[in-house]
């Protein structure tokens, strides 16, 4: 028998079956059939830059895992093949564990399903967690006794009597977070001896009043009592509720029940009245050295004959400041909005008493409110 190397099973069975048929026509030899086989298979360009591109990627992972190349055998593949190469098994012993290293391996599918479930669950439940603490929350809040108010810290006033005016307002015991602060800011700027005032949560149970407080010029007597009264004209309090209210001028009301009765704290009076007393009271012992003296707010009643018929004459009713003197004379000052300035009125009284004190008269009377036209009495 015949060696045949290099050829497989079904050519060395062709070839024995020729060998065996009779010699036909002519007695000549058998054709013999020539097969040869390449040593290198030529593939098309593109076909070779694929294939060398797939190499040079097997040999990165090779670098970057450590697994050897090795050939591919025919009982593998199935193929003959003159060259390529594939991974090597791993024994299940190599192959690292799960976390162990940089390569860990791949996770199943089913694992990754059940891990999708699992972090599902955990979202589902941590929602429904969340639908029940956050109504929890809120009543805990709302109807719980730790956020409501049990103490009002009151500051920029020393006055106690305003300090129990703003503790009594009635907040107490409500919740920290329904409070509403402007409201009560407003409340508490609306008190009498209150210029402005803002409202703070302090947590988680107290609440703090900022006020800035109304500073009395002087006291408003009238036939109900005496009042504090700012600057603004707000009547503030009692005078026995006024701290150093003795300190304090005091300007009588002498206007009459009907129109003082309603004079109480809240209530404004005109400012530029207030302003005009504190003037006067400024300014009198500075010109005169006179600073005992009573200054009183009347009410006089004039006769007018000026009205659109003079058969029909018409009554005015004036209100005036005036200075009664220790010495006896009286002084009508008129009002603020009399055209001649106060300032002049008061230089006037000056050298009013001034020449009744060179000439020894006794003054009973000086009228300073017709301007120029300046008018005094004489004791008889």
């Amino acid at each position: 028998m015949t060696e045949h190397r290099g050829e497989i099973r079904e050519q060395i069975a062709f070839w024995e079956a020729r060998r065996a048929e009779p010699a036909k026509g002519g007695g000549g030899q058998p054709r013999q059939r020539v097969v040869t086989t390449p040593q290198r298979i030529v593939h098309p360009t593109g076909w070779t830059v694929l294939a060398e591109r797939r190499a040079r990627q097997r040999r990165m992972r090779q670098r970057q895992e450590g697994s050897p190349l090795v050939a591919r055998a025919l009982a593998q593949t199935a193929v003959r093949a003159s060259n390529g190469e594939r991974w090597a098994p791993r024994s299940p012993a190599a192959r690292p564990r799960a976390g162990s290293g940089p390569s860990a391996p791949i996770p199943r599918r089913g694992s990754r399903l059940q891990a999708r479930q699992r972090q599902r669950w955990r979202k589902l439940l941590a929602a429904l967690l969340g639908l029940l603490l956050v109504p929890a929350g809120l009543l805990f809040a709302l109807l719980g006794p730790a956020f409501r108010i049990q103490q009002i810290t009151v500051i920029g006033t020393q006055n106690r009597a305003l300090i129990t005016q703003i503790q009594q307002l009635g907040v107490q015991g409500q919740n920290l977070f329904l409070i509403d602060t402007a409201a009560l800011s407003r409340r508490v700027a609306a008190l009498p001896l209150v210029a402005a005032a803002s409202v703070e949560r302090d947590w988680p149970d107290r609440l703090q009043v900022i006020v800035s407080e109304r500073q009395p010029v002087l006291l408003w007597q009238t036939s109900q009592g005496s009042y504090s009264v700012d600057r603004s004209g707000m009547v503030l309090a009692a005078a026995s509720s006024t701290p150093q209210a003795s300190q304090l001028q005091t300007v009588i009301d002498a206007r009459g029940p009907k129109v003082t009765a309603t004079i109480r704290p809240g209530m404004h009076l005109g400012a530029a009245e207030v302003a005009f007393a504190v003037e006067v009271f400024k300014e009198v012992p500075v010109l005169t050295g006179i600073s005992n003296f009573t200054l009183r707010y009347e009410s006089k009643i004039y006769v007018s004959n000026a009205g659109p018929s003079a058969k029909q004459p018409q009554t005015v009713s004036h209100t005036t400041f005036v200075i009664v003197s220790p010495a006896g004379w009286v002084a009508y000052l008129g009002g603020p909005d009399d055209v001649n300035p106060l300032a002049n009125r008061l230089r006037e009284l000056q050298q009013i008493l001034v020449m009744a004190q060179q000439k020894g008269l006794h003054l009973a009377t000086i009228d300073l409110r017709f301007g120029l036209n300046v008018a005094y009495t004489l004791r008889s």
